[in-house]
């Protein structure tokens, strides 16, 4: 069965994923590049697609660890050992409402 997405402008789309790269550089940043102010903003920007339509998928909590797992596993790191509870609760506070 294909996921159901609401309905959500262009506009608002944008948006919503700029609060999404926030929380990829401010909260997650499993690399730990992000305090160095000379690092591109754009580090994780490969994976805001995907995690976007988690979001407003309603995917489960579950299934945004297992990405953000999936997404350590493909920078070539260990992300066994890192919560991700955080990550996800400050996904979870983005307004996804038109």
């Amino acid at each position: 069965m294909a996921a159901r997405y609401p309905v959500i402008s262009k506009e608002r789309s944008r948006e919503i994923r700029v609060e999404i790269r926030h929380v990829f550089n401010d909260v997650w940043d499993p690399i730990g590049v992000m305090s160095d102010p000379a690092w591109p903003r754009d580090e994780y920007d490969g994976y805001i697609g995907r995690m976007f339509e988690l979001l407003t998928g309603g995917g489960s909590d579950q299934e945004i660890e297992g990405y953000l797992l999936w997404c350590v596993g493909r920078m070539g790191m260990d992300g066994s050992r890192a919560s991700h509870r955080d990550v996800i609760d400050s996904l979870r506070k983005i307004d996804l409402k038109e």
